[in-house]
């Protein structure tokens, strides 16, 4: 049974992901090379406790109470008696590997080790792992992951079922959506898809098919709209498998299927302008700072959430 989480980094996923479960009841003990980021990680959980509340997110303890269950450590031997430990360092393989290695050798035999990579080969990160092969596995959160509900799945290739069960089990208690992947692929599941989306945006918006605002629009107000209440095989059900067919035929073979680059964004990127982080990306972000606009987004986010809630649990009720 899952009583205590270690989570390894504590930037924006670390910092996430440990919110998200000590809001539900979880202790964690959040872990970081650097001092001045975990003091980052403690002046953001009061942030988004205020945060929480004004949007109505209900709490059934007192801020003080959620702030105890989170212990903040610069060792990572006081992850060792965690019984889930979650890799959440910066995308470097050689990085993760060496702390794979480090909590294969320090962690109880019981733990659970798992890392929230979409973009390295679990395979690779796990190589040096042995005493803790069939309780391995991959736990990817999206970003917000103190909001956005959905997280992947990915056993290893010695994983036991148990160990994902468990896992699976235990991320649902915390208020996550989850999925499994069956066989590891480069980007999961959702990453891929999201690409793939925004290769064909892009390519309409280089090809002079659309402007940037109307492009927004496009997505916001058309298929993310339904997004927002379904996945997209229940659009195709909702308008129809024979008519899906048709549209599949005649429009895959015009879309944007090359790997290419994007001049629009290479571009930008030369003139510095690397979106909200620097003031002007696509569009211009005046005033604020990046702080500022993120917690802009989150309380949108968190309104979105709720109504997701609100749907998933009459669903469970139906």
């Amino acid at each position: 049974m899952i009583q205590k989480v270690g989570i390894i980094g504590s930037g924006t996923m670390g910092f996430g992901i440990a919110f998200q479960f000590i809001i539900n009841g979880m202790p964690v003990v959040l872990q970081d090379v650097k001092e001045e980021s975990l003091e980052l990680a403690k002046e953001k959980l009061q942030t988004y406790l205020t945060i929480f509340r004004e949007e109505g997110m209900p709490f059934n303890d007192s801020d003080e109470i959620i702030k105890n269950r989170l212990t903040c450590t610069v060792e990572i031997e006081d992850i060792a008696d965690c019984d889930l430990v979650i890799e959440s360092a910066t995308e470097n393989l050689k990085l993760k590997q060496k702390i794979f290695k480090q909590l294969d050798e320090i962690c109880a035999v019981h733990t659970i080790l798992t890392s929230n990579t979409s973009s390295l080969s679990m395979s690779d990160i796990i190589r040096d792992v042995e005493k803790h092969k069939e309780r391995v596995m991959l736990t990817h959160f999206f970003n917000p992951a103190h909001i956005v509900p959905l997280v992947e799945l990915l056993k290893g290739p010695d994983t036991k079922q148990k160990t994902y069960d468990e896992v699976n089990s235990f991320m649902k208690k915390m208020g996550k959506v989850t999925i499994e992947v069956r066989r590891e692929v480069p980007g999961l599941v959702a990453n891929r898809i999201q690409t793939a989306l925004a290769r064909e945006a892009l390519s309409l918006l280089e090809d002079g098919v659309v402007s940037e605002e109307d492009l927004e629009s496009a997505i916001f107000a058309g298929p993310g709209f339904r997004f927002a209440s379904s996945g997209v095989l229940k659009i195709m059900d909702f308008g129809g498998l024979d008519v899906w067919d048709i549209v599949m035929g005649q429009l895959q073979p015009k879309i944007e299927s090359d790997v290419r680059t994007f001049p629009t964004i290479k571009d930008k990127i030369d003139q510095g302008n690397l979106g909200v982080k620097s003031s002007k990306g696509f569009f211009e972000y005046p005033g604020m700072g990046l702080d500022e606009y993120v917690i802009e987004r989150d309380r949108s986010l968190i309104q979105q959430l709720q109504t997701f809630n609100k749907r998933e649990k009459a669903i469970d009720h139906a």
